[in-house]
């Protein structure tokens, strides 16, 4: 505890010093960026979700200060079931896909920064756009006949909000670019769309069903984003909170 409480001193003594002199360094030259474009990977989802999920974004150098970057990307995210929904219908055929886009301004801290932009901290308004779509055959179990049926779910998600990163450039040519901190508004919106021959109650069990996977896969949606409304008639429209964080390697040319 002495060791922690002696290394919490000498940090709080020499960190601010240390921040002045690169401060004032800074203030006295701005070193001219080396390149002016960043291709960048983001191997997030990839690892996440599936491995048909590509992401790029593409980065420019606009002055000494501040760059522009756009992201775009496919998404596939693991099927929600297996055979079977609420035990009312077999699943008979699959379909699934989704985008995702984000601009970003960035203003690299140049007070905190001693080498050429787009190396150093930055923080960053952006926008984001997320879409999925699934679609699943359906067989209703009960029926024999005319028992075909389709569930069709598109859902979106935008994002305004403002990041803080830092990006590393490794011998001129290598970046690894980490979003530390990204809080957003967010409007959730879409829904699900159930045809056959199919009741009200039903659908209501199918809605709860389809609830009760998204909440076992991803935890934090229940919390933030899906609703009582949700549950009901399986639509979504509100406003909610979204958090974006990125992990991205690239090519600076």
């Amino acid at each position: 505890m002495n060791n922690l409480s002696n290394l919490i001193i000498v940090i709080s003594i020499f960190l601010p010093l240390f921040l002045s002199a690169q401060k004032k360094d800074s203030l006295r030259f701005i070193p001219e960026p080396i390149h002016k474009n960043v291709i960048k990977f983001n191997p997030t989802p990839m690892l996440l979700w599936s491995k048909k999920n590509i992401t790029l974004s593409y980065e420019r150098v606009l002055n000494k200060k501040q760059t522009i970057a756009l992201t775009l990307g496919y998404l596939e995210f693991p099927s929600l079931f297996a055979d079977t929904i609420a035990l009312l219908v077999n699943i008979t055929s699959r379909t699934k896909y989704g985008i995702n886009v984000a601009l970003e301004y960035r203003f690299y801290l140049m007070q905190r920064n001693v080498r050429p932009i787009p190396d150093g901290l930055y923080l960053a308004p952006f926008m984001s756009y997320y879409g999925y779509h699934f679609q699943n055959g359906l067989d209703i179990i009960p029926m024999s006949a005319d028992s075909a049926g389709m569930l069709k779910a598109n859902f979106y998600i935008f994002n305004l909000g403002v990041e803080l990163g830092y990006q590393f450039v490794f011998w001129k040519r290598f970046t690894l670019d980490l979003v530390l901190v990204g809080p957003a508004m967010s409007y959730y919106g879409g829904g699900v769309d159930i045809s056959g021959n199919i009741n009200m109650e039903e659908m209501k069990e199918i809605h709860e069903d389809l609830y009760n996977k998204i909440k076992e896969k991803y935890p934090l949606i229940d919390q933030f984003v899906i609703n009582k409304s949700f549950r009901q008639n399986g639509k979504l429209d509100l406003f909610s909170i979204g958090f974006r964080y990125v992990i991205q390697i690239g090519f600076h040319f």
